[in-house]
């Protein structure tokens, strides 16, 4: 990493440690807001140049361009820009909703969009937006997460960053708060830039304040994902190997300030590499779906409850988190499990267990599927890994695990059914078995190699099983 470059596998691996530490920020740019119909700032100040008397394509400072056409047709008419072009962007992008999804409590744009709060919220987070130092000023304490526009919102546009002398004023007269507040994070946390490029205004101007913040010595490593420069049509090899050289000078200058760069050839790279990491993230919580009105493939039924028990407190014990509808005859023994461990071990038994009992109010049918369907829906969708254990409903199979099951492969989740417990679960594994999915034929397998009753076995394998799944390098 010597020359300010690092590749994708190395970046995940890097990230990845960053989440596990609660450390993990986002710096957003325009270029992740692209395809939800975001007008890159040389194509949005293209009429406005033309109505000034310039050529867009020979413009490379496009800050002092929106100050020309800022002096010559008023503020007003660059505060008309940004509403026309910003507030119908109400649609995030596949990379806004990955992020969401990500354990970040800290994010900070010099976007004007509404886009990582809509991201936000439906993952059901409550974004606390910041735009101004007055905004630094309020508490509000119900938020999972703080957004800080540094270059304002499209609600206010007057206030917004666009001109030259708004960026000369940015810091000294507007913002002051907001210089300390980057400070702070940049100090504590690791950013990882995206949607920028070389050539982005906005992000030359971030560059240069960060030079200020963040001295050459005891820096914290920060990352960046940019595209590769590539030949363009019509470019001679000379104009491209100049562009080239420059985009390696830029690199290098970034890695003074902690700032490593990831090249991707294709901007689909960073969906995979966000993909990724909510994969990880999520292999982390573990959906436990089951029901038992008996136990079969135990000697007998202290046996089975035993085996809930050992299981939950072995997978709290690993630091793994689990997600449970508290079926009959399965939630109590998971819940016994699981606070047995945090007992022992001073931990909150929320940290490793998140209960979502469904409804038993006598209310319309209609109305109750729609309720379990919901809840569900929200239980799963938390998690990377589902285990599969009993599932039976008198004579019968348990439907409500096979719909879990089939929500679950609707989701990616990895499934992983107990054949030994019987019910849904061995009707699960008949179907998993020949899964043509090394990754998730071998965790089945090496869940189930005891084929005894022992408990204690059965709880290693299980464990070994998920464990690999979440050390297995992604990518």
């Amino acid at each position: 990493m010597l020359n300010g470059k690092i590749d994708k596998k190395v970046l995940i691996k890097e990230l990845k440690k960053s989440i596990k530490n609660e450390e993990l920020a986002a710096f957003i740019g325009a270029g992740i807001s692209v395809d939800s119909g975001f007008m890159m700032w040389s194509d949005l100040l293209k009429e406005p140049a033309v109505s000034i008397g310039l050529n867009i394509e020979k413009e490379n400072d496009l800050v002092n361009l929106a100050q020309y056409y800022s002096n010559i047709k008023l503020r007003s008419s660059i505060d008309e820009l940004i509403k026309e072009n910003f507030a119908k962007m109400n649609r995030p992008t596949k990379n806004h909703i990955l992020l969401a999804q990500l354990p970040i409590t800290t994010f900070w744009t010099t976007n004007y969009d509404k886009l990582i709060e809509r991201a936000l919220e439906s993952q059901n987070k409550n974004p606390f937006v910041k735009t101004t130092d007055q905004h630094l000023r309020i508490t509000n304490r119900s938020f999972d997460a703080i957004v800080y526009k540094l270059h304002g919102d499209v609600d206010k546009p007057e206030e917004a960053v666009i001109t030259r002398n708004d960026y000369e004023e940015f810091g000294y007269y507007n913002r002051k708060l907001f210089r300390q507040v980057l400070e702070g994070d940049l100090l504590t946390k690791t950013f990882i830039f995206l949607g920028f490029s070389f050539n982005d205004p906005n992000f030359n101007y971030v560059i240069a304040r960060l030079r200020v913040l963040l001295q050459e010595s005891n820096t914290r490593t920060h990352y960046c994902i940019m595209k590769r420069v590539s030949k363009q049509e019509n470019e001679t090899n000379e104009e491209f190997g100049y562009r080239l050289v420059k985009q390696n000078l830029q690199i290098q200058d970034l890695r003074r300030y902690g700032i490593f760069t990831c090249l991707v050839d294709e901007y689909d790279e960073i969906t995979e590499i966000l993909q990724t990491l909510v994969d990880m993230y999520k292999r982390k919580t573990i959906f436990i779906s089951g029901s038992a009105d008996k136990y079969d493939g135990f000697r007998n039924e202290n046996d089975a409850k035993l085996f809930l028990h050992t299981l939950a407190y072995k997978l709290a014990e690993n630091n793994y988190h689990i997600v449970n509808g508290y079926g009959k005859g399965i939630g109590d023994f998971l819940l016994s499990g699981i606070t047995e461990f945090c007992l022992k071990n001073n931990k909150k038994i929320s940290d490793h267990l998140t209960v979502a009992p469904f409804p038993q109010n006598k209310i319309s049918k209609a109305n109750i599927e729609e309720l379990y369907i919901k809840n569900r829906e929200q239980m799963i969708e938390k998690c990377g890994i589902a285990i599969f254990v009993f599932g039976n409903k008198d004579n019968n199979n348990a439907e409500g695990i096979i719909k879990e099951y089939q929500l679950t492969n609707q989701k990616k989740l990895i499934p992983i059914p107990i054949k030994i417990t019987g019910g849904s679960a061995k009707q699960i594994f008949d179907l998993e078995y020949s899964n043509d999915i090394d990754e998730i034929k071998n965790a089945i397998e090496k869940a189930n190699s005891e084929t005894t009753d022992n408990i204690n076995k059965i709880v290693e394998n299980i464990l070994e099983s998920i464990n690999l799944l979440n050390n297995k390098d992604l990518n």
